[in-house]
């Protein structure tokens, strides 16, 4: 592909690519309002945490909705082959709860993904010698519950 050398019409993804619909993983369960990665296979799956070796995962959103399924029910695929249902993931600026790890000096920081539900503030537990928790995305704000306002757009420049 060359270099541009008149003018070109460039399609723009609609809402500006704040929902996508993912293939949800082989035997799998997304529950809705959880954080939402996808693996290696670049299928959907609950975002959590490994042991053992690098995290792969790379968190994308918030699950919103089953497509072509019954509204306002989780993503069940199991039993099920990959991609036998997909799920609605949206990005935005949602609120999770933490592991007391982060606080006001942590806002503007990325935060890491424990499970699909929780956050905190570094990438892997003491000890750890691999980063066991996928970026989840910026913290914006703590609220006064103590949960986090988590901003899902631009993971990808945080983890670095």
């Amino acid at each position: 592909m060359a270099a541009l050398t008149s003018s070109r019409n460039t399609p723009e993804m609609a809402d500006g690519g704040r929902i996508r619909v993912l293939n949800v993983e082989a035997n799998t369960t997304i529950y809705l309002g959880g954080m939402v990665a996808v693996n290696s296979n670049g299928n959907a799956v609950p975002a959590s945490a490994t042991t053992t070796t690098a995290n792969a995962l790379k968190v994308i959103g918030r699950a919103e909705y089953v497509v072509n399924g019954i509204p306002a029910q989780n993503a069940m695929n199991n039993p099920g082959a990959a991609g036998a249902i997909q799920i609605a993931v949206r990005k935005g600026v949602f609120m999770y709860s933490q592991d007391n790890s982060i606080s006001a000096p942590v806002v503007g920081s990325p935060c890491f993904a424990l499970d699909d539900n929780n956050v905190t503030a570094t990438d892997r537990a003491s000890g750890a010698s691999v980063q066991q928790y996928a970026v989840a995305g910026e913290v914006v704000a703590i609220d006064a519950s103590g949960e986090v306002w988590v901003n899902f757009w631009n993971q990808a420049p945080l983890a670095v």
